[in-house]
């Protein structure tokens, strides 16, 4: 029985997505999700995976479906996904085209047939899209396989979520990850929850990450502040192009602008720990403010409140001054030698 999975109080390690890792203490993964806005048309595929290496993605993701596996005769997904099928071996060669440009290569597989031959193909890892998150038989058989699975949470209650996660570790995925997802098309910003991301992270102990269906870059430079250890986003070569997904999609010069502040934001968020620069460590004596004598005092004599102040004196001069936190325990203690006013205190100075 499928049950909730425990709480877990710390994240999973990094798990190894291909070439790459996903998890603490590695960059970001930024996914191009080509989906099928290539329409079908493998020369268009190819030609989007090359602007996607110059846009700087890491990994491409397409969506593979078998219409007549996942989807009723008489819905617009058959329509949609009978019109952009590329065949295994046009896969297979997008794959390989991917991998020589230094890409990860992987897809959403939308049934179990399909998921047994791109399983074949060598993704770096299997995808299940928030649509497919409560296909349990899915995603233990994605799961089964020994590679990484990448899960999205659009729609999902935390019931489903839960179901999901669980159904994932009774086959021991060799690496799970999370991503919040708001499923409409494009997303409105005051759906987005990014706040969601951390949360998925702490109650699955899993790297969670943003599936990013906004208009622009927003969400995603602000999901790295979030928490994002990896951030999906729909690529075009041209945004408006009817249908597919085209019209909520970053086009070439978006995208690398993307992936420019999405670094940006990774170096401004650094490590989760406090601990000054080594140029602001050079700083300190010149910003901080020491202990000072406010009034020329003989040797021998008792400090009281009267006679201590607290300035910013010059940096050489404060290099062994006393700081301010030190203040009460110097007050009645005796000199050892003659000062002179607004010279720095130092506790060879003191008796």
């Amino acid at each position: 029985m499928i049950g909730r999975p425990a709480r877990r109080s710390a994240v999973d390690p990094a798990f190894p997505f291909g070439n790459r890792h996903i998890g603490p203490g590695h960059p970001v993964l930024i996914i191009a999700e080509i989906g099928v806005n290539h329409e079908g048309s493998a020369e268009v595929c190819a030609r989007m995976i090359e602007a996607a290496v110059k846009a700087g993605a890491d990994a491409i993701k397409l969506q593979t479906v078998d219409p007549d596996e996942a989807y009723a005769p008489d819905t617009e997904s058959y329509a949609t996904f009978s019109a952009s099928r590329l065949s295994p071996d046009e896969t297979a060669a997008m794959f390989n085209l991917a991998r020589r440009q230094g890409l990860e290569a992987f897809t959403v597989a939308g049934d179990l047939r399909t998921l047994d031959w791109i399983d074949r193909l060598d993704p770096a890892g299997h995808k299940i899209s928030s649509g497919l998150l409560t296909h349990i038989p899915l995603i233990r058989h994605a799961a089964h396989t020994g590679r990484p699975l990448l899960m999205s949470t659009g729609m999902a209650e935390v019931a489903d979520i839960d179901a999901a996660v669980a159904a994932a570790r009774e086959q021991a995925a060799s690496g799970l990850g999370l991503m919040q997802c708001t499923s409409l098309y494009p997303a409105p910003a005051k759906t987005l929850n990014l706040a969601a991301i951390g949360w998925l992270e702490r109650r699955y102990g899993v790297p969670a990450g943003l599936s990013d269906h906004s208009l622009g870059t927003d969400a995603a430079v602000l999901s790295v502040a979030a928490g994002a250890r990896m951030i999906e986003k729909h690529f075009t070569l041209d945004p408006s192009r009817p249908g597919y997904d085209h019209h909520l999609s970053l086009d070439p010069d978006g995208f690398a602008e993307m992936v420019r502040r999405v670094r940006v934001a990774e170096t401004m968020m650094g490590e989760a720990k406090k601990c000054p620069s080594a140029a602001e460590r050079k700083n300190a004596g010149q910003y901080r403010r020491c202990l000072v004598v406010r009034r020329d005092l003989p040797a021998d004599a008792v400090l009281t409140e009267a006679d201590i102040g607290f300035m910013r004196v010059l940096p050489k001069a404060a290099t062994d001054a006393l700081a301010p936190s030190a203040y009460y325990s110097v007050l009645g203690r005796r000199t050892r030698r003659a000062l002179a006013q607004f010279e720095p205190l130092c506790a060879v100075d003191l008796a």
